[in-house]
């Protein structure tokens, strides 16, 4: 049990980041807590030109933000960079919740704050995420993505997808003591994975409110990758879930959507999940 006594901030956000400078600095502004908060970059061995520069970072953020930058030295995947920041956040902190923001997304003013709030309130719940709006590259709105609120749903309906956006989620330090880090034979899914694991353990909740904004990068690992990500996802499914109708129809979804095109994935996203 960690005293509130001893720790100058609850919780860290860790945000990985390579070659995305820009991003970073976008992400960067958008954090803000009313009692003081920690960041921990963890750059993935960018170019010199992208690698950023910390004291540059430290005067980008709120008068009450932290920030800490761990350089890798060659760039390792998002995996290993994620797995080696959470080491690090073991290992030099004593926050009681971790939370992710990706490059380029940003929170709303109180997200960090709320969901503290929340896991303080639900001691029973050790992961929370939110719904999410994402945006393009002009910072139009494109869609809305609303992942049930209540464990029972959640676990129910994993099988057929993560309902964890990966950038909202905040979950308790402790959980990493028994889950251990992501797993890395899951590639592209390894949120999925990890984040399955502890659906499965422990009690989880999304909190109703659009409390980050998510950049949609055209060029980004979903889309590029999307064939071995659906690969990954179909391994997740089989090794997680239980045989019942929603893993089966997980299992036939998934294997379709490994063959469907990329532009007419998104366009039926932003039919479904229109929020305009």
């Amino acid at each position: 049990m960690i005293n509130d006594n001893e720790i100058s901030f609850s919780t860290v956000v860790l945000i990985p980041h390579y070659n995305n400078l820009k991003g970073l600095k976008t992400s960067i502004t958008s954090v803000w807590h009313p009692k003081g908060i920690k960041i921990l970059v963890v750059d993935d061995g960018s170019e010199d030109n992208q690698k950023p520069d910390t004291e540059e970072l430290r005067k980008l953020a709120a008068y009450n933000v932290s920030v800490d930058v761990f350089y890798l030295k060659a760039n390792r995947g998002i995996c290993i960079a994620l797995n080696l920041g959470l080491e690090y956040i073991l290992n030099h902190y004593k926050n009681k919740y971790i939370a992710r923001l990706d490059c380029g997304d940003y929170s709303v003013r109180n997200r960090f704050l709320i969901q503290e709030e929340y896991l303080k309130d639900n001691p029973r719940i050790a992961l929370v995420g939110s719904w999410v709006k994402f945006i393009g590259t002009e910072g139009q709105g494109l869609f809305r993505i609303t992942p049930p609120l209540h464990h029972k749903k959640i676990l129910r309906y994993m099988p057929v997808r993560c309902n964890f956006i990966h950038p909202t989620v905040m979950y308790r330090t402790s959980v990493l003591n028994e889950i251990g880090y992501y797993p890395s034979d899951y590639s592209a899914a390894e949120d999925y994975a990890f984040f399955y694991e502890i659906a499965k353990k422990y009690q989880t909740a999304n909190i109703g409110k659009c409390l980050t904004y998510v950049f949609q990068d055209p060029n980004g690992i979903s889309q590029q990758n999307r064939f071995i990500q659906n690969k990954s996802k179909l391994k997740v499914i089989l090794n997680y879930s239980k045989l019942n109708i929603y893993s089966v129809y997980g299992v036939f979804f998934t294997i379709a959507l490994r063959y469907f095109p990329t532009r007419l994935v998104q366009r039926t996203k932003k039919i479904i999940y229109s929020y305009q």
